[in-house]
């Protein structure tokens, strides 16, 4: 199976993302997957927390389906998902996220930019 590399960023709120990525970093010889999280300060210019705080920032009614994913898929952080059908299951539930959030989604693993992300919180929230 060709496992498509890629960053995936969602709206939780207004002042909180999740991330999801699957992509090959330094010398790593295939993708892994990796999940981060990152809270805005009141004004944008930085973040409050961010990186590993999953919980901290997921920990809201808000962000139930977020958390559910985190909760679900923490257990592959930094692994390959080489089996084929779980690499498929963890796809399915990215789909799944994407109908309750906004989210940016590309497969050029360039990261989005600190501008990206705040712009990107700007939207309205999916309800």
């Amino acid at each position: 199976m060709n496992k498509i590399e890629f960053h995936a960023v969602f709206q939780i709120c207004k002042m909180r993302i999740f991330e999801v990525n699957f992509h090959t970093i330094k010398g790593n010889s295939s993708p892994h997957f990796s999940t981060s999280a990152a809270m805005f300060v009141r004004n944008k210019r930085d973040y409050k927390q961010c990186g590993q705080c999953q919980e901290y920032v997921l920990g809201e009614p808000l962000s139930a389906k977020a958390m559910l994913f985190y909760e679900k898929w923490d257990k592959h952080h930094l692994s390959s998902l080489s089996d084929d059908d779980l690499y498929r299951e963890m796809r399915d539930d990215l789909s799944k996220l994407s109908e309750h959030y906004n989210y940016m989604y590309t497969q050029e693993y360039r990261g989005f930019s600190f501008q990206e992300l705040v712009e990107f919180s700007k939207q309205k929230v999916k309800k």
